[in-house]
């Protein structure tokens, strides 16, 4: 009996001992995709995220991580057809994360944000139904942390894209929505400048802002925003695509 009994607290230690490895490595796999990341080193993140992924790391967290590379990769692909299937992915596991942890701030954010890049692959009909999907979650997200600057930038995309819908668009939206939602661009400059307040070291605030304003037809507010923008150095993935856009509206001024 008693030879039983030390089996069985010998076993649970060895589970237990087990457990603590296991924990390491993930947060060892986690570790090392943070710092890829930090470097906008995107394939290298990604694979160290799949890892922890692997390991059993199955949290909203590793799951976010791994949605943010895939879309990330997008970036590094000039194939349409590969953009959409990395987009895919990239959705995939943000609604994995969202299921995870319907509470985790950062999640819901990135599904909203999986759903606005995904949209320009799509059929007109699906593209403003996931408008709708974006707009839900991002306020789910800023309800959970009203400190996500990015959220505010979602916002005001979201804004901009549905003051901007052509004749088309805007029956298809109509049917979607039932009604049109109250979007202006006057919305959107008001969301861009949220979250130029909580992180005005973003390239890409400022050139959405300046955007925004050119569509207002506000010439020197746009030249004086999107300058801020060019001028700042870039610190993300998408700032260089950011910027093209910003010379874009400037040569269009």
């Amino acid at each position: 009996m008693k030879a039983f009994a030390l089996q069985s607290v010998l076993a649970a230690l060895w589970l237990m001992t087990s457990a603590f490895a296991a924990d390491d490595s993930i947060a060892a796999a986690i570790a090392r995709g943070d710092a890829a990341d930090e470097q906008l080193k995107t394939p290298e993140a990604l694979a160290a995220y799949l890892e922890a992924e692997k390991l059993g790391g199955k949290s909203a967290e590793v799951l976010s991580k791994i949605s943010r590379e895939y879309s990330l990769s997008m970036v590094d692909t000039k194939s349409r057809d590969e953009q959409r299937k990395l987009g895919e992915k990239s959705l995939e596991y943000s609604q994995h994360a969202v299921a995870a942890d319907p509470n985790n701030a950062v999640s819901q954010l990135g599904l909203a944000i999986c759903y606005g890049r995904i949209a320009p692959y799509l059929d007109n009909k699906t593209k403003i139904a996931y408008s709708k999907l974006v707009k839900e979650h991002v306020d789910k997200a800023l309800k959970l942390d009203p400190s996500l600057d990015y959220g505010y930038h979602v916002l005001g995309a979201w804004n901009y894209e549905l003051a901007s819908l052509n004749p088309v668009l805007r029956v298809i939206a109509k049917l979607i929505y039932g009604d049109l939602p109250p979007a202006s661009y006057e919305d959107a400059v008001k969301n861009f400048k949220k979250a130029i307040e909580l992180a005005p070291q973003r390239v890409v605030h400022h050139i959405e802002l300046g955007r925004t304003y050119a569509a207002m037809g506000e010439k020197d507010l746009a030249r004086a925003e999107l300058n801020k923008g060019l001028a700042l150095p870039n610190r993300e993935k998408d700032d260089p695509g950011a910027k093209e856009r910003g010379r874009e509206a400037l040569r269009k001024l």
